[in-house]
């Protein structure tokens, strides 16, 4: 058991014994964080870069599903702080960089990675008050984009990852005709789409999307993911996402 800070709650992830630490005066992981854990592939032999890691939810659960080496980079200096500690605590061996995701090329070298995923802001600088969660001179970065932007973000990974490089990402549905085109104009053409929606009968809120770094055009449309049931309860798949077979 690892000593926790003031404000701090160590919270179990429900696989291979898996934990974060969190804070209730910063960002928290998410849904969405965990469906584009279980949405990105990847396997041993490859390096994969989380981008804008935050606690390093992603790569701690991507690290032990494949085993891929995972690095984590986070520009807020807490966050990576946190970090380091649950890593140290899973006994992973993951990687965990304190840096701007726009000039991280500079640190880890263009090209390095077979893939990278990244959890972007979700809304326009302009898009409702910003959250007062985050480090001081950070106040809302992990859910508006007024410090790092979609194109920002898609610059950021065609630099880091290899051609022919993978790029997993997230953005709500209403700004999907946004992401595409930031993603094709750098050089990261769309290869891979999935919707979640609350249940069948909403519309989808969120959409998963793999691209590729000098790829052709074509996308592959899969089948929604529907979070809930008629009934509330979590579909068989979020469970299995969830690692929560057992718990049906």
């Amino acid at each position: 058991m690892t000593d926790l800070k003031e404000g701090e709650k160590l919270e179990d992830l429900q696989y291979k014994g898996l934990k974060i630490i969190q804070n209730a005066s910063g960002f928290r992981f998410g849904t969405d964080s965990v469906l584009l854990a279980g949405f990105a592939k990847a396997n041993r032999r490859e390096k994969v870069l989380d981008m804008g890691a935050g606690t390093g939810v992603i790569a701690i659960l991507l690290a032990g599903r494949t085993g891929a080496a995972l690095t984590a980079l986070e520009i807020q200096k807490e966050q990576c702080a946190m970090a380091r500690r649950s890593v140290e605590l899973n006994g992973q061996d993951i990687e965990v960089v304190e840096a701007d995701m726009r000039t991280a090329h500079g640190v880890l070298g263009l090209g390095t990675f077979d893939a990278a995923v990244c959890n972007p802001p979700y809304y326009p600088a302009s898009g409702g008050a910003v959250s007062s969660k985050g480090e001081e001179g950070f106040r809302g970065a992990a859910t508006h984009d007024v410090y790092c932007t979609l194109r920002e973000v898609a610059e950021s990974a065609a630099r880091l990852i290899k051609f022919g490089g993978r790029f997993y990402t997230c953005c709500p549905a209403a700004r999907l005709a946004e992401a595409f085109f930031e993603l094709k104009t750098a050089g990261l053409e769309p290869k891979r789409l999935r919707l979640v929606a609350s249940n069948a009968e909403k519309a989808p809120y969120l959409a998963l999307i793999e691209a590729k770094k000098g790829a052709a055009p074509g996308l592959k449309m899969e089948k929604q993911l529907n979070v809930t049931d008629p009934d509330g309860s979590y579909t068989e798949e979020t469970n299995r996402i969830y690692h929560r077979e057992n718990d049906r």
